[in-house]
């Protein structure tokens, strides 16, 4: 019976028997074909020399030492432009003109006589049933829109805290407006520090040519120092037409990791520039 069945194998093992041979076959091919392409760029060792290990340290230190001599200006800069667009949007926010620095950079109400800024029942009830609206419609989309579908839902999620402490608790929020604004600068601030050391890594030890590293690097500076002060304005304009209610989503999913992802992205882009030799 053995025998017999050595002698006479089964239709699937025959089958399974070609595809084998097929794929090894298809293996040897590929091989053969590329046999002399070198690693992709993204796994291949990078040789460092002098000049680019002296880059990558020098860079962050030059541009961080300016960062921080040019703070009190960079500040002077930031609540201007907050102090414009609040007083265009009539939203009664003022900041102590003396403020330079960013310990120093305190909004505060210019009338005492504003509310404190809780939301009211219809606001947490209507936002209670978009936010399960929203979740509910998470369960419809396709898995080609899990990205999305997944970040709904995180939204969704940080607002049903955020309401089920308002609804509970709402004298014991701790934060304010103002308070909200110091920190997204704050934190706005540590992450324009932080860049040049980012870049150091994963940039400034490629071969690249140093005046468009360097380039690269003012680039990225500059759109977050133009775009730190503008949330700040679009964080305040939500939190004063609507409540505080939105501060901990505002917080969490358009905070410093919203900052930290628009980084991602400008780096994204300015690594897609580099051509092929820049990693060899």
């Amino acid at each position: 019976m053995m025998q017999l069945h050595k002698e006479n194998p089964s239709p699937l093992l025959q089958i399974r028997e070609a595809a084998f041979e097929s794929a090894f076959i298809a293996i040897k091919e590929a091989k053969t074909r590329h046999a002399a392409a070198r690693q992709h760029r993204a796994i291949s060792r990078l040789t460092v020399g002098p000049t680019l290990f002296a880059q990558a340290i020098l860079l962050p230190i030059c541009f961080c030492g300016l960062l921080l001599v040019a703070e009190p200006y960079l500040m002077a800069f930031w609540r201007d432009c907050i102090l414009f667009w609040l007083t265009k949007l009539d939203i009664p926010l003022e900041v102590h003109r003396q403020a330079s620095t960013i310990g120093a950079l305190r909004f505060e109400w210019a009338t005492p006589l504003l509310e404190s800024g809780m939301p009211s029942f219809a606001t947490k009830v209507a936002s209670a049933l978009l936010t399960f609206g929203v979740f509910a419609w998470t369960t419809r989309m396709s898995n080609d829109k899990l990205p999305l579908k997944y970040l709904l839902r995180i939204v969704c999620t940080v607002q049903a805290i955020s309401l089920t402490f308002f609804w509970y608790v709402p004298s014991q929020f701790p934060y304010t407006i103002p308070d909200h604004m110091r920190d997204v600068i704050s934190m706005g601030y540590m992450l324009i520090l932080a860049i040049p050391v980012l870049l150091a890594i994963g940039y400034y030890l490629l071969h690249r040519s140093l005046h468009m590293k360097i380039l690269h690097t003012v680039f990225i500076l500059a759109y977050f120092i133009f775009m730190i002060p503008h949330k700040v304005v679009l964080h305040t304009l939500i939190l004063y037409k609507l409540s505080l209610l939105y501060m901990p989503v505002l917080y969490v999913c358009l905070g410093a990791v919203f900052d930290v992802l628009l980084f991602v992205a400008l780096y994204s882009w300015v690594v897609s520039t580099l051509p092929e030799q820049a990693t060899q």
